[in-house]
């Protein structure tokens, strides 16, 4: 493994696309096999993508022996791909693609697998029967695309891909293997999970006339922030004004997938899609989860407010809109104000995946880095000043907002320290001025007897 971490770098974006990898995943060869093996079950944004190739050539060297004499092959490059595919019905695109060579002109193939006292010719390596490890490393960057995502004729997916290149008896062979991995994008820990700075409240409000007089169910729900992890509850604040005479009983939470389908690709400049303006031709649908609140009901001529909860299932992601599609989450608030009477508001929500906020400890210094990084080219910050982050930090960020907020509303930490030691201050003994006022309580009783002394009274 530390083998693999020390494997160098070289990134680049390829100028034309190696869109065969749709079509053609795998290439195989009798007398070339190549296999991946990655470093870790998922991949984040603003890290790297690490693993090592398996390269075997004619079985290996300890059946080399056995065979006959072959053909020798010569190398021409052997190539690593991380490729992002969006995929809806038959169409199919490509969206990103980073590539680092191993073997090429410039690098040559290891000593084991190279046949000695051969040089290059024709920018062709010549090869003898081996096994070899070629590690490899790609950087990936922190805004790398939408997360995976898979239904029933939409997907979204990543591969990693390898391919050797080589000439074999004056033919051009490729042999290419791919395996699909998990690569998520990193959402900044100070945004993503702070809360809105206005709630995002919805009212809607039903009608109807009895006996003569017109009943009204007033309708409102609010959340305080729009993003929201999958796996994790949702909370939801709801208030029910019945002005009517009848009992709502029933108060439903619904969660509801939406896949919009484009027709047409998005414009698009030098900084990227424009798509604000695009609308989709078709949209499909699909409640994924409901919840009601057990024991609420909200009797006539009343009103009542209370908090629900509805827990997001695992595996659900919002996906911004591509070339072909995208998908997103509505909150649905239903109350059941009679047999025939329903009363609906709809929230639009984000959802992410855990591990986009959740960073895995293999990729958190990496990601930090990359993060620190990229504030400081863009934030104005003195020289002293730097990014530091850690695990759970976007966890807290709502907490330390609204401990923020709370201590603006509050005295200066200067003037709360004061107000603490005048309270602390000793109280002074108050003995010496109670012997004044019987003194002076005496001399009048005694006035009070001197003939000499009249008063108006008397």
């Amino acid at each position: 493994m530390e083998a693999l971490r020390r494997a160098p770098s070289r990134t680049f974006v390829p100028l034309a696309l190696p869109i065969d990898i749709i079509d053609f995943p795998e290439l195989l060869h009798p007398r070339i096999a190549v296999a991946i093996r990655v470093s870790a079950p998922i991949f984040m944004g603003g890290a790297t993508a690490e693993g090592a190739i398996e390269m075997t050539i004619d079985g290996g060297p300890r059946t080399s022996k056995s065979r006959r004499k072959l053909v020798p092959i010569s190398i021409d490059r052997v190539s690593v791909a991380v490729v992002g595919i969006e995929r809806s019905g038959a169409r199919q695109h490509m969206f990103r693609c980073l590539m680092t060579d191993l073997i090429d002109e410039a690098h040559p193939p290891p000593i084991e697998m190279a046949r000695p006292n051969q040089p290059m010719s024709d920018q062709l390596w010549e090869v003898m029967p081996s096994k070899t490890t070629l590690p490899f490393r790609i950087d990936l960057p922190v805004m790398l695309g939408p997360p995976p995502f898979r239904s029933k004729k939409n997907d979204v997916h990543y591969l990693i891909s390898v391919l050797a290149e080589a000439k074999i008896d004056g033919k051009r062979t490729y042999v290419r293997n791919s395996e699909e991995v998990m690569v998520l994008t990193v959402h900044d820990p100070e945004k993503a999970l702070v809360n809105l700075p206005n709630p995002l409240v919805v009212t809607d409000e039903v009608q109807s006339s009895h006996r003569g007089s017109l009943e009204t169910v007033v309708l409102t729900a609010g959340v305080h922030r729009q993003t929201w992890i999958s796996g994790y509850p949702l909370f939801v604040d709801i208030r029910i004004s019945n002005r009517g005479s009848k009992v709502v009983r029933k108060v439903e939470l619904q969660l509801e997938r939406s896949i919009f389908i484009y027709a047409h690709a998005a414009p698009s400049d030098e900084t990227g899609l424009g798509d604000t303006l695009r609308l989709p031709d078709r949209c499909e649908k699909e409640l994924v989860f409901r919840a009601v609140c057990q024991g609420w009901q909200v009797v006539g001529q009343s009103s009542d407010l209370k908090t629900c909860s509805l827990s997001i299932p695992s595996g659900l992601v919002s996906v911004d809109a591509g070339r072909f599609f995208g998908v997103r989450f509505f909150l649905n608030v239903k109350i059941t104000v009679s047999f025939a009477k329903h009363l609906m508001v709809q929230l639009p929500i984000t959802i992410i995946h855990p591990n986009s906020i959740d960073i895995p400890p293999n990729s958190l210094a990496q990601v930090a880095a990359t993060i620190g990084h990229k504030h400081r080219h863009r934030m104005p910050t003195t020289p002293d000043t730097s990014y530091n982050y850690h695990a759970g930090q976007a966890f807290l960020a709502a907490r330390r907002q609204s401990f923020e907020q709370v201590v603006q509303h509050t005295l200066p930490q200067d003037e709360v320290n004061d107000l603490a030691n005048l309270l602390n201050e000793p109280i002074k003994p108050h003995s010496q001025q109670q012997p004044r006022r019987r003194a002076s309580t005496s001399h009048i009783r005694s006035n009070a007897h001197n003939p000499r002394i009249r008063y108006r009274n008397s």
